[in-house]
């Protein structure tokens, strides 16, 4: 490819890259994180600190303007380096979304809150479900009219319902959302 094409492709994809974030339309998608978390509640035992590796999968349709809500799912692959043990974490519940800026624009900013109802499978064959709420902010980026790379803050707390205490987190995320037009 010569440089005028390029030049030529770059312009289209920058110009045509507004979201489809508008009444009507469905988004699809998810992020990835890996997390850090300091263990407080009883059911770990001594305070320690574990590793998490969870993908965020979605689906949300915007009920108006900017405004998503939808489904949210959370798997987990959680683990301590110290005790060698690790557990799937599997999660479920609503979102809702909102995108701080006009949709024609390519970078926006997004906010987000949901709440997750999950149960944890340790080594052991005991299953511990759990409420977890949690919020999240950050830009988007559009490469199109249709797809958007996410990079979020989140930060979780989650209620075990057999132990006192909550866990809290705050994970870096990386997504990537498509956005179907109506």
């Amino acid at each position: 490819m010569n440089r005028a094409t390029i030049i030529a492709l770059l312009s289209l994809i920058t110009f045509a890259a507004n979201s489809q974030i508008t009444q009507g339309n469905w988004m699809l998608g998810g992020t990835i994180s890996y997390a850090s978390t300091k263990y407080n509640s009883t059911n770990y035992g001594e305070p320690h600190t574990a590793y998490d590796l969870q993908i965020n999968p979605n689906v949300g349709y915007f009920f108006v303007d900017k405004l998503a809500g939808g489904l949210k799912a959370r798997i987990s692959k959680i683990g301590d380096r110290d005790k060698s043990q690790s557990y799937t974490d599997v999660n479920l519940g609503p979102f809702f979304r909102y995108y701080m800026l006009a949709p024609e624009k390519q970078v926006n900013v997004l906010t987000e809150a949901a709440y997750l109802y999950g149960f944890d499978k340790y080594t052991t064959p005991d299953k511990n479900s759990k409420h977890t709420f949690s919020f999240s902010a950050g830009p988007v980026i559009y490469f199109n009219s249709a797809v958007g790379l996410e990079m979020l803050v989140n930060y979780s707390t989650c209620k075990f319902t057999e132990f006192k205490g909550s866990n809290n987190t705050i994970r870096f995320c990386l997504g990537l959302q498509v956005h179907l037009e109506k």
